[in-house]
């Protein structure tokens, strides 16, 4: 409250000066450099708390929808608590990639909204700031925002999803500890039943019996003393140790015992092939491998990788793009508290129409690669375009008249 406070009784004093010359229809602002830089970080402060929030806000709740399935598949596989811990926050570089943006964009316009209805804004803009001058806290969130955004592209996303479709994969071929129950019969495959006399939290079983005619022609019965269930090879499995293997066949006219120390039963269904991880994640890849068709694990995907390639490269600058969009949304021009909520519309649907025209852009990359030059013109353009009206504002060296002049306290 006290940086508030000192940040618009600088700025009121300024435009005293500036009130009192104007009856003489002299314009000299009396703005230090001093005084200039604290409004600039007093805004800069503003926004970043508000771009914090409402990024953490959109992360939050993309969060509670993508856990409901991580934590059915988690509960359904009967994995430990900490692999569910780790996929729901490996997941959230990828978020980051459109909630950053998205932060970036309702901060800045919501702190000046809060400064025009706080009268800071018309006061710094009667005080002599220009627009340019006003426009640096914005333009240096998006730059920190847009830095933070390619280390997540290059580093960050791709190394947090790997360990993400990791556990997935894990998971996904493990089998389903979480049905065998103590001394019941659990039919855990298409030809396998189980029954265990007392399972442990961290795999380890009692008293193993299984029943498995997945090999057609024979039935094989296994018990065991101890039993370990892993994954090996990619598959589920369950090591027994000190145990027999009964073999008998179909008409129960032949068979063979066999007395183990140690033996592995791998418990998937019948004719299953291993399972094997293909690196086929985009989110998982490096760029230059996206960019690069040799690295594509079929020629069918290549289009498709080296538009998400591009993509990576281009969309921490949304960030840049959607702060200076809401700045020369908010800053060129005359502005008006009765014309605010018309100049606020026109600037969210410009802002929604960029993060369109860089999504579609991707997507039409997929199909026809010629428009692969769309994906960066979406974004360089309306960084283009903003900066110019910012720029342009400030060569004029027309301050933007306020529609009622603050008064001047006596």
């Amino acid at each position: 409250m006290s940086n508030r406070a000192g940040v618009t009784n600088s700025c009121h004093t300024n435009a005293i000066a500036f009130a009192l010359f104007r009856n003489h229809m002299v314009i000299m602002p009396s703005v230090s450099q001093e005084d200039d830089m604290q409004f600039d970080r007093y805004l800069f402060a503003q926004m970043l708390r508000v771009a914090f929030a409402v990024t953490v806000t959109l992360v939050g709740i993309m969060w509670l929808f993508q856990t409901i399935r991580i934590l059915e598949l988690v509960i359904n596989r009967g994995a430990p608590l900490a692999d569910f811990m780790v996929m729901s926050v490996t997941v959230i570089p990828l978020w980051l990639t459109v909630a950053m943006p998205i932060g970036t964009f309702i901060a800045i316009i919501w702190v000046f909204h809060r400064s025009l209805a706080d009268r800071e804004l018309l006061v710094a803009q009667a005080s002599g700031r220009s627009a340019h001058q006003l426009a640096r806290a914005p333009m240096a969130l998006g730059l920190l925002v847009t830095s933070f955004l390619v280390f997540n592209s290059v580093i960050l996303l791709p190394f947090s999803f790997s360990i993400y479709k990791q556990i997935q994969f894990k998971l996904r071929n493990a089998i389903p500890t979480v049905m065998l129950q103590d001394n019941v019969f659990i039919d855990v495959v298409d030809g396998m039943t189980m029954l265990i006399g007392k399972k442990y939290d961290d795999g380890l079983a009692e008293d193993v019996f299984i029943h498995d005619e997945r090999d057609n022609g024979a039935i094989v019965t296994l018990t065991a003393r101890v039993g370990q269930f892993v994954e090996k090879d990619g598959q589920p499995a369950v090591i027994l140790q000190d145990g027999q293997r009964v073999e008998l066949t179909d008409a129960g006219n032949a068979g063979a015992t066999l007395l183990f120390d140690t033996h592995t039963v791998f418990i998937t269904p019948r004719e299953r092939r291993q399972a094997t991880r293909m690196p086929i994640e985009m989110n998982e890849d490096k760029i230059r491998n996206l960019l690069d068709p040799a690295t594509s694990p079929s020629p069918g995907y290549v289009d498709q990788r080296v538009a998400e390639g591009h993509y990576r490269i281009v969309s921490p600058m949304l960030a840049l793009a959607l702060g200076l969009v809401a700045s020369a949304g908010v800053l060129f021009g005359q502005i008006r508290q009765s014309t605010w909520s018309r100049r606020t519309i026109v600037t969210l649907a410009v802002g929604v129409a960029c993060i369109a025209a860089l999504v579609s852009s991707r997507s039409l990359a997929t199909q026809i690669s010629e428009f692969r030059i769309l994906i960066y013109l979406s974004t360089i353009v309306p960084v283009a375009i903003a900066y110019g009206m910012i720029a342009w504002q400030a060569f004029r060296g027309q301050q933007v008249p306020a529609a009622r002049q603050p008064r001047v306290a006596t």
